[in-house]
């Protein structure tokens, strides 16, 4: 009886070898003509916005150089929870591909009670394609010709200022509340379901402040609709040299971008997630692509999966120490 169920056991786990064997192969033969068919973007938000503009430019050069269709499939909803549960349920074959904002994967798992997905359980990064740098911008009314005024008249009346925030848990949402806790400020927060509605109030007075990206800011400042007041990037934009970084204008270390990556399920194979890797890397390196960006503010990055995935720990670590020091939380 023992014998037997030895040989049994052994059987068993040759079987079991052989079955990972020809999965192991059956991983590499698919990677090897991949792709032989359609690739899906899915992305968290509606047509018109910023991701959905970058992920069609990327679309366009990866239908180029892979010689498949990649389509855009537009899943807004419960805070890109609708879009990536979608992504999770597919299978893991590089056919169905997950075009975040960063705010879907470093913010959300503090900010929220309960999300459907792990960013780092349910995925494997790919790249990350691009990064928005905020602009900080006042209505002309305000009494502040620079950062360091304002942040003065902010500290002298608490809880004056009115500030615009397009969607809980965005960079234009996090960013002022980083803000407010680098420089030790009370500024209240007015939320805003889109840019362009926020916007129109800043512009007629009805706030006073808000973070918002390059081509917005330069148009409305062009204009004298509103002063420009920073950067938050590390270097000065080409769109507007003029501009100081938040750090020449006195708060050090203060950054703040929204950046957009591409990911894949979590089980699919290496070959693939580095393929698609390399074929970013081609994006990212094309001039008209980069022309094409810039022109929207975007400054292009094209990372590897494992660089892209030290940016998603170093920000959940960021995000989520401001969202403890602050307790900023969303009911639900």
């Amino acid at each position: 009886m023992i014998a037997h169920h030895r040989i049994a056991g052994a059987a068993a786990r040759t079987a079991l070898a052989l079955a990972l064997l020809g999965f192991g192969i059956g991983a590499t033969a698919r990677a090897d003509d991949y792709p032989s068919r359609l690739i899906r973007f899915v992305l968290p938000q509606p047509a018109g916005g910023a991701v959905d503009l970058i992920a069609r430019r990327v679309a366009e050069r990866l239908t180029e150089q892979m010689g498949q269709p990649v389509i855009i499939e537009n899943v807004p909803g419960a805070n890109g929870g609708l879009a990536a549960g979608q992504v999770i349920r597919a299978a893991p074959d590089g056919y169905t591909l997950f075009f975040a904002v960063d705010s879907n994967l470093v913010i959300n798992p503090s900010l929220y009670p309960q999300i459907a997905y792990d960013p780092f359980r349910d995925f494997v990064p790919i790249s990350i394609v691009a990064k928005l740098n905020m602009v900080l911008v006042a209505h002309p009314s305000v009494p502040a010709a620079n950062v360091g005024e304002l942040i003065a008249y902010a500290k002298a009346h608490p809880n004056k200022l009115n500030y615009g925030g397009i969607g809980l848990g965005t960079a234009m949402h996090m960013g002022m509340e980083l803000f407010k806790f680098d420089t030790k400020t009370e500024i209240n927060h007015v939320p805003y379901r889109g840019t362009a509605p926020a916007m129109t109030d800043l512009v007629a007075g009805v706030i006073d402040v808000m973070f918002t990206g390059p081509p917005s800011a330069k148009a409305m400042s062009d204009g004298g609709k509103l002063k420009l007041l920073a950067v938050a990037s590390p270097r000065r934009m080409a769109l507007m040299p003029d501009v100081p970084t938040m750090q020449e204008a006195g708060v050090p270390g203060f950054e703040m971008a929204s950046w957009f990556g591409l990911l894949a399920p979590a089980a699919t194979p290496r070959p693939v997630v580095e393929r698609l890797a390399a074929e970013m890397r081609k994006v990212a390196a094309d001039a008209s692509f980069r022309a094409r960006m810039a022109e929207q503010g975007l400054e292009v990055v094209g990372d590897s999966p494992d660089e892209m995935l030290a940016v998603m720990r170093a920000d959940t670590e960021k995000w989520a120490a401001l969202i403890k020091a602050t307790g900023i939380r969303i009911p639900q």
